[in-house]
């Protein structure tokens, strides 16, 4: 697991799995709350996958929060995940 270098927010872990699957993203949570998958190369609209087991849905606020900074710092994000698939190799 990697810790998201481009952008941080309050209250949330966001992170990268090494070795994880495309499309590029990462994943954020608020731990015991919810968990999200956010596919940052995709338009803001399609962005956030909620993951299954989440007990809560994020609010509003904290998922344009994360839209916005994903797509603020693409290029970042993109640089950090390649590095780590590069350095890992990517899950079959």
């Amino acid at each position: 697991m990697a810790t998201v270098e481009a952008f941080e927010i309050d209250g949330l872990k966001i992170w990268f799995w090494s070795n994880d699957h495309e499309p590029p993203h990462f994943h954020a949570k608020r731990n015991g709350e919810w968990e999200v998958k956010v596919c940052f190369m995709l338009d803001q609209s399609e962005m956030i996958e909620v993951e299954a087991w989440s007990k809560k849905t994020p609010p509003k606020k904290t998922l344009k929060e994360l839209t916005s900074n994903a797509e603020n710092h693409r290029v970042d994000l993109l640089k950090q995940w390649q590095e780590i698939r590069d350095k890992e190799g990517p899950q079959e």
